[in-house]
């Protein structure tokens, strides 16, 4: 008797044109406004276009696309609102996470983020001139402030930033400040800063020091958002 093939698993294609746009988003970064290319991406994917269909809708719901009745879906074009309502949202959950922390009264050093500033000020000094250096940098920075949230011991809470991380990422776009030594050294200082507070056990500080630093972020983006500055490679 003849094998029949098994179904393939729509959910699971959706998943896999999800995880395409998503990265399409991330990596290569397209300018607001820009079409979404559906056809190639079900081509490239091998796939029809009903589960990238799917996929981009998912990220319409969440304000990634917009829709156009000509263009069709489109990057989306991020707004003042938008801005200050995901960074304000950034800063109750990595505060919170501090709280929470600092409440069990730990003592001692916190390995795991000394080693990320570390890292981070060796990067600093190559990140100017060496692309990949400041793609580093970048990353870097990303996973400190996610195990900031993580020190709350939350799983759910560190899928919400998750989510959260991607959809400032693909807002903030093209509106990154010029890249100076200067704004790369302010960063590891206050992401050290942030850690003397926390090894204290001055949740007060911390939360302090640490909600500084991102609204510093948010105004620096605000800034190039009323003049973007639409650069594929340096965010």
């Amino acid at each position: 008797m003849a094998r029949t093939a098994a179904p393939v698993d729509s959910e699971s294609l959706e998943s896999r044109a999800h995880q395409a746009l998503v990265t399409w988003l991330t990596e290569e970064h397209p300018a607001p406004g820009q079409p979404v290319p559906i056809r190639e991406f079900a081509r490239n994917l091998g796939m029809s276009r009903t589960p990238v269909r799917s996929a981009v809708g998912r990220l319409y719901e969440r304000g990634l696309l917009s829709y156009d009745p000509i263009a069709g879906f489109t990057v989306a074009v991020p707004s003042l609102s938008s801005l200050y309502e995901l960074f304000e949202l950034r800063v109750m959950i990595e505060s919170h996470s501090v709280r929470r922390f600092c409440e069990r009264q730990p003592d001692g050093p916190l390995p795991e983020l000394e080693e990320s500033v570390a890292e981070a000020a060796v990067l600093a000094t190559r990140a100017v001139d060496d692309q990949a250096a400041y793609i580093a940098f970048r990353d870097n920075d990303s996973r400190f402030h996610r195990s900031i949230v993580a020190l709350a011991e939350l799983p759910r809470l560190v899928s919400l930033y998750d989510d959260l991380h991607l959809s400032i990422h693909v807002t903030r776009a093209g509106m990154e400040a010029p890249l100076t030594h200067k704004r790369l050294d302010t960063a590891v200082d206050e992401h050290r800063e942030i850690i003397a507070a926390l090894e204290a056990g001055d949740a007060d500080l911390a939360r302090e020091r640490l909600e500084s630093h991102i609204l510093r972020v948010r105004d620096q983006t605000i800034v190039f958002l009323t003049q973007p500055r639409m650069n594929p490679t340096r965010r």
